[in-house]
This record gives structure tokens, C-alpha cells and sequence, in this order.
């Protein structure tokens, strides 16, 4: 596997097919007559398609500048949180891969000197918890539910985990090269305060920690909940940032959207917190790092939101989308500051000592 700048991925230009291709390429490889319609994507391009039965998929074109490893790396995963759901009670309900109709996990598209690997999944029903603020009781099913995810995920290796991706914290002092484009001396000053404190009490702490493949992005638009009763989660989608990483960064990754921005402001993660050591149980050291490494992700997103910005045309939809999505980051950072290390330590200690979690 080659070595990729994880800035340059996501720097290439997108895939850029129209509807009636992705209708034919999936008539060649699936044979399956579909009607399409575009979905937002960070840096690939994915169609909803929906079947003249009835049945919903995802079509899923890479970017050309991913290496072909990492997306066997997904395809692999996918098909083991399957067979793990087959033999496990606490079924993930997740994307399913279809093959291709000679048995393929992808097929490949050339476009002028690029070539993209392309495949499809299953269409997860339920709505995304996108830009509402979840209730506690979600906080705390979205908790067990990543804690699950992270338990299926466990005895899951591939040789393309470690790769190169701009939101892997492991490498979040990258961001500092992004910092000239955040707008106004206090933001900047404010990412880059949050990342000293990473750099001097995180970092070092990672190799001591338990690793293993993670989602790495249980952010809002990927938790889907139950139109019935909005406080269940009916399953997760994307699957695109999975890397091996210290357990306790998906903790914090998705603790770090639940921004609560007013009341006490550790309320929901506290919930989300409980509800995870309930089924995994967080260890001393992951529990000490873990407001750090909310921070961290603020501050990470703040970074790349902003590089985005200057990057991207201002009509790009997914740069729109994420301006909305993360326009609470940098208020949020700012009320965390504001509390004492010590104080949110206490309380994730104190939350965590009184659930009894499950024996695995």
C-alpha cells in the first residue's frame, strides 16, 4: 500500500458522473434496472438508487486519488460486520455489500486518466439525526449502539487500516498546517490552544492505549434513528473513515457532536458516555483523555471546515452543507474551554463508576 497525503485526497477533484451513467453501470454490473438520485459526499460520489422492486441501494464511485487497498479495506469490513451479524445477537444493522453478477465486491471505472473502484450497498432505512438535538435517552442508545459497532469491529484486521486520512486524530497536529485559513485571531488561536493540549496530554498516551478498527465517524448525518420512536437508533451508514485507531477516539468523535449549547454542556455526552461504558468499559486512561479528545475533534473540524472553504467553489453543496452541519463547532469548543479539565474528568469518572457494564 502506498503512502497518500491525506490533504491531497481529499484536494482531488470528486468523481463527476451524471445520472444516466450511473443508471448504465449498474445495469452492466448489477443487472438491475434503477432509477438515481445524487447524495452529498466529502470527497467520493454516491447515488440513492432505487429498484423497479421497490429495493433502495447506494452507489458508491471513489475518489481517484484513494488507494485501491483502502476501499477493499471498506468492502472487507462490510462483509465481516455481516457474517458477525450472523453469529451475534447484537446484530449492527449497517450497510451490506452487493456483489457484482460475476461475484465481485467492486468494479472499476475508467474516466479519461482516472480510474475509480466503484461499488454498492444496501440502503439503510431510518431518518438521520442530522441537525436535531437528540434527546437523552438517544444520547445513551447511541452509546451502546457505537459500543456494539466497536465490539463487531474488534477482531477485524486488514492490511490497509493504518492508512492516510486527514480525520484520523491520530494525526490531528496536521491541522496546524491549515491553521492560515481560519479566519480571525481568536478562532485560530483558539484550534491551536487545543491542539497543544493534545499534543502534550493525548498523543503521547496513544500507544499505551487499546486499538483496533473504528468507525470514526458517528457524526449526526451517519446515526440513523426510528421514525416511530425517535430515541432508538436503527442503524449507522458510511463507512468511509474506518481506520485502526485508540479505541477511545470514537468516543470522542461522536461525543463531540452532541453540542449542547445551553444548559450544562456535558450533559448529553455524559449520557452518551454511560451508555457506551455500559457494554464496553472505558479504562482510567481513556476516561482521563477523553474531554481532551472532544476538544481535539472541534478543533480539527474547525481547521478543515475553513481550508475547505478556501479550497472549494462557494457553490460547492457539500462545502454548504458542511458550513450548517459544523457552524456549532467552534461555539461548542469555546463553552469546553470554559470548564476545568479536572471538573469533566471528575464527571466522566463519576458517570462511568455508576453503570454496571456488561461483561463481554
Amino acid at each position: 500500500m502506498h503512502e497518500t497525503d491525506p490533504l491531497a485526497v481529499i484536494a482531488t477533484d470528486k468523481p463527476d458522473f451524471n445520472d444516466a451513467e450511473a443508471i448504465e453501470f449498474i445495469s452492466r454490473h448489477y443487472n438491475l434496472d434503477v432509477s438515481v438520485k445524487p447524495l452529498l459526499s466529502e470527497r467520493d460520489q454516491n447515488f440513492q438508487l432505487t429498484a423497479t422492486d421497490g429495493r433502495q441501494y447506494v452507489l458508491k464511485i471513489a475518489n481517484s486519488g484513494e488507494d485501491p487497498q483502502v476501499a477493499d479495506f471498506h468492502n472487507k469490513a462490510l462483509l465481516h460486520l455481516q457474517a458477525y451479524g450472523e453469529h451475534h445477537q447484537d446484530h449492527i444493522n449497517a450497510p451490506k455489500l452487493l456483489l457484482t453478477i460475476d461475484g465481485g465486491t467492486h468494479f472499476i471505472i475508467e474516466s479519461g486518466n482516472a480510474q475509480h473502484i466503484a461499488r454498492v450497498v444496501s440502503f439503510v432505512a431510518g431518518i438521520p439525526l442530522a441537525d436535531r438535538l437528540p434527546s437523552a435517552l438517544l444520547c445513551r442508545n447511541m452509546g451502546v449502539f457505537l459500543a456494539h459497532l466497536g465490539r463487531a469491529l474488534k477482531d477485524f484486521t486488514h492490511p490497509a487500516s493504518s492508512h492516510s486520512l486527514l480525520w484520523d486524530m491520530q494525526q490531528a497536529l496536521a491541522v496546524r498546517r491549515l491553521l492560515q485559513h481560519v479566519p480571525g485571531e481568536s478562532t485560530s488561536q483558539l484550534v491551536d490552544v487545543t491542539l497543544r493540549e493534545f499534543e502534550e496530554l493525548a498523543l503521547p498516551l496513544f500507544p499505551t492505549l487499546r486499538a483496533q478498527v473504528i468507525h470514526n465517524d458517528m457524526n449526526p448525518d451517519n446515526v440513523l434513528i426510528n421514525p416511530q420512536n425517535q430515541d432508538a437508533v436503527t442503524g449507522v451508514i458510511d463507512f468511509g473513515d474506518m481506520l485502526q485507531a485508540p479505541l477511545v477516539i470514537d468516543v470522542a468523535i461522536a461525543a463531540s457532536y452532541l453540542r449542547q449549547l445551553d444548559g450544562n454542556p456535558l450533559a448529553l455526552i455524559a449520557e452518551f458516555v454511560a451508555g457506551y461504558h455500559s457494554v464496553v468499559a472505558l479504562t482510567s486512561a481513556e476516561i482521563d483523555i477523553l474531554f481532551t479528545l472532544i476538544k481535539t475533534r472541534l478543533a480539527v473540524s474547525i481547521g478543515i471546515l475553513h481550508w475547505r472553504a478556501a479550497l472549494r467553489d462557494e457553490n460547492d453543496p457539500y462545502l454548504a452543507s458542511m458550513l450548517i452541519a459544523e457552524s456549532s463547532a467552534e461555539v461548542f469548543l469555546r463553552r469546553l474551554i470554559e470548564i476545568p479539565r479536572e471538573n469533566a474528568i471528575r464527571t466522566f469518572r463519576s458517570v462511568c463508576a455508576s453503570v454496571d457494564h456488561t461483561k463481554p
